[in-house]
């Protein structure tokens, strides 16, 4: 039946869990999803929202207050990076995306259907690990949230359900941001000790105007008969598999998701940056031409000087006693 009330909708996927399942196979993965959904019960039930079903290695829950809603995501996502994120002994780091609506929507038999619940899923597949995306109307009807802001990203256009302008929930303290010089990447350094690589706003941009053009452009296709129709079918599968595509590069790169900060690497260097994301993967490499020196060198010395600082105490040397 239709419901007049209005109701926030969360999605919570897992992120790196098909690497988690390569490298430990299906049991132990199947372990992780479980002690995942549990995780997320937990923190719904605390939080006065419902658990209403689970896919795979994600969740869909709902609440009644936005507010109550947004506070079950930073919850959930502090408990689940202290259990996940560190990727320690080689493991793949796991971490979350969430995606989070307020809207109406239609309930029957514990179960959502409508606008509102398919754009909550389309703004957690465009979560990185570790984020919250929310839409305006979440935004809208909050308000303020004590330790929480809202960072605006701009309006995208989203397959299925149109354009919105989404926003990041922004759940911890950034401590230091290193932007590219093109702004097609984001190094990030928060207050929790986590290390974030993320692509910046103008390769986001670029990327969604070429699934865009993919998508709607077939008009724009030059010749007619078969080569039209061969180029049309071949942008068509092109659109359905990018997305797939650098979900995977990003992955393998260690981009969208924490780094605990005792497994990063970094050197500055004759105006170039290394940046070793744990010791299973290839180090990103920056030029001179690609950063600002004096930001790159600001950025490598707070992150070693927080190194020192997590750092556990050595422990006394014992004396040395004269025989």
């Amino acid at each position: 039946m239709s419901s007049d009330q209005p109701i926030a909708v969360q999605f919570s996927d897992l992120r790196g869990f098909s690497s988690y399942t390569a490298q430990h196979g299906d049991e132990k993965a199947f372990q992780i999803a479980r002690q995942f959904i549990d995780l997320v019960g937990a923190k719904v039930e605390q939080h006065g929202g419902r658990l209403l079903k689970t896919y795979g290695d994600g969740v869909m829950t709902s609440f009644d207050d936005p507010e109550r809603a947004v506070r079950c995501a930073v919850a959930m996502q502090a408990t689940i990076c202290q259990e996940y994120c560190g990727g320690d002994d080689g493991d793949p780091a796991i971490s979350a995306g969430i995606g989070l609506t307020w809207g109406t929507a239609i309930q029957t038999d514990g179960d959502l259907f409508g606008h509102s619940v398919n754009l909550a899923k389309r703004l957690a597949d465009e979560a990185k690990g570790g984020q919250i995306v929310a839409s305006s109307s979440v935004v809208d009807e909050t308000g303020d949230v004590d330790g929480v802001s809202f960072r605006n990203m701009g309006t995208h256009n989203l397959k299925g359900v149109g354009e919105h302008k989404l926003y990041e929930v922004v759940w911890r303290a950034e401590v230091a941001r290193l932007e590219t010089i093109d702004r097609n990447m984001d190094i990030i350094l928060t207050e929790d000790q986590k290390v974030i690589v993320e692509l910046g706003k103008s390769t986001k941009e670029k990327l969604e105007e070429t699934l865009r053009r993919l998508e709607e452009g077939t008009d724009e296709f030059e010749g007619s008969g078969m080569a039209r129709f061969l180029k049309s079918k071949l942008a068509k599968r092109l659109a359905k598999s990018l997305p797939t595509w650098i979900d995977w590069a990003q992955d393998r790169a260690g981009m969208g998701m924490e780094h605990a900060l005792h497994d990063v690497q970094a050197r500055f260097e004759q105006g170039k940056l290394t940046l070793m994301l744990g010791e299973h993967r290839k180090p990103l490499l920056f030029n001179a031409k690609d950063l600002d020196p004096a930001a790159a060198q600001a950025f490598v010395e707070r992150l070693e000087r927080m190194k020192e600082l997590a750092a556990p105490p050595h422990p006394p040397e014992a004396p040395h006693h004269n025989r």
